[in-house]
């Protein structure tokens, strides 16, 4: 086992007081961000109607931007390791903007398929960078608990926007939910220009520069990966299969309730909704779980309570119960996402965090990019209710998966206390490996 080596020069620099307000004013410009998502997101299956267009381009267009991110997001991650996380963050910010604007503009199933991969191009690396900011600046100890807040602020967008997408588009058409999400995401452009520092010290970026991992005997991709691989293929495994479940679903599920269960623009907008609420309650306050249990035990409860939503799906048709099983999956996925993101972060050297990070996005972006091309090709010979099953039984297995694989996982850390300098923390056994 090779143990990782974690500096304390960015935990020196930020004392617990200012860590947390760079990660507060983080979380506020990403949360801007996607609460024009959620605005726009119950708009995307109308405005394609509108052009005659169906669960087909959807699916396709789903897939355009999980392409751009499996393809891009480690290539971002690497340059946030080496330029830094906060130009990675405000291109992805600025990115955003440009696409809303965008979709004001262009008229045709092409087009927003095409805008649709440029955003995915450009956000690529925000969310690696972002997670590097977490790593830099506060201890193995609490890193789920301060995943869970930026996580939540992704999810804070889901409360009110989809809601009031609907609304928007219900009333004043297409171009209202698009004007005020990009002007959303203006405003968190300029927030992370005016507040959100780098984290990263120029000692660390100049260890990743190409003339020294060219001169270095074990540089190149293969050394920063942590060890043993196995543990970084099981947890990549993992992101790849929460999110092929979900997008495997999601273009027949949007017409699902449209077509068959009749529902509203705003009814779905409401499930979405409820989604997030549960979403930003359960990272914001059970994100720490992990922390305190283990990131195993609570990486297999977060699968386990989003299978009950699959099920939910297959069993029930009124919008109450529907509802009440999105609220579940939200509260498994407040579970599931920081403790795979500080499983990561736990195991990977300071220098590498980004570019792991990466990997990871381009993990679960490959999951969105063959759930949609396998649903347009399923929908033709499967009812919505099998393929709702189908990704029932995916999910079940990634519980067996992880209680098998990550077991070793099993023993809680030891309580929060400040990182030494120069302190050892062992490479396989991430959170349950603090030292005693």
């Amino acid at each position: 086992m090779h143990p990782v080596q974690e500096s304390q020069s960015t935990v020196t620099m930020f004392n617990p007081r200012r860590a947390r307000r760079v990660i507060m004013l983080l979380a506020a410009s990403v949360g801007l961000m996607m609460t024009g998502y959620g605005i726009v997101m119950p708009v995307f299956a109308k405005r394609l109607g509108e052009f005659g267009s169906g669960v087909e381009a959807l699916g396709f267009m789903t897939m355009a931007f999980a392409i751009a991110q499996f393809l891009l997001a480690p290539f971002m991650g690497t340059l946030a390791d080496r330029f830094g996380r906060r130009p990675l963050i405000l291109i992805g910010l600025a990115g955003v903007v440009a696409a809303n604007l965008a979709y004001l503009l262009v008229e045709s199933t092409t087009a927003y398929i095409a805008v649709r991969f440029f955003q995915g191009a450009i956000t690529a690396g925000l969310l690696p960078a972002a997670m590097g900011i977490v790593a830099d600046i506060v201890p193995e100890q609490q890193r789920a608990q301060w995943v869970g807040t930026l996580m939540g602020s992704y999810s804070a967008g889901f409360i009110f926007g989809p809601a009031l997408g609907g609304f928007l588009y219900d009333h004043w058409g297409f171009a209202a939910p698009f004007s005020l999400s990009a002007g959303l995401a203006l405003l968190g452009l300029l927030l992370a220009v005016v507040m959100v520092p780098e984290t990263l010290p120029a000692a660390v970026r100049q260890a990743t520069a190409p003339r020294q991992q060219a001169a270095a005997p074990d540089g190149g991709l293969l050394a920063s990966l942590p060890r043993p691989l196995y543990i970084l293929a099981t947890l990549l495994l993992l992101d790849f299969t929460a999110v092929f479940a979900f997008a495997f679903i999601e273009p027949q599920m949007v017409f699902y309730f449209y077509d068959q269960l009749a529902f509203s623009t705003t009814q779905f907008g409401l499930i979405v909704g409820g989604y997030g609420l549960a979403m930003v309650f359960g990272q914001t306050v059970l994100g720490r779980l992990s922390d305190r249990y283990g990131r195993q035990p609570i990486i297999a409860l977060g699968f386990g309570l989003n299978l009950l939503f699959y099920l939910s799906l297959v069993l029930f048709e009124q919008f109450s119960l529907v509802f009440a099983g999105a609220v579940i999956a939200g509260l498994g996925g407040a579970l599931l996402s920081p403790a795979l993101s500080a499983f990561y972060l736990d195991i990977t050297a300071e220098q590498h965090r980004s570019r792991v990070m990466g990997l990871k996005e381009s993990a679960a972006a490959l999951g969105g990019v063959i759930g949609p091309l396998l649903v347009v090709v399923a929908s033709y010979w499967l009812t919505a209710e099998n393929i709702f099953l189908t990704s029932a039984l995916i999910t079940l297995t990634a519980v067996g998966l992880t209680l098998v694989v990550l077991q070793a996982q099993r023993r809680a850390p030891s309580p929060a206390r400040p990182v030494p300098a120069n302190r050892e923390v062992t490479s396989v056994t991430g959170p349950a490996s603090s030292p005693s």
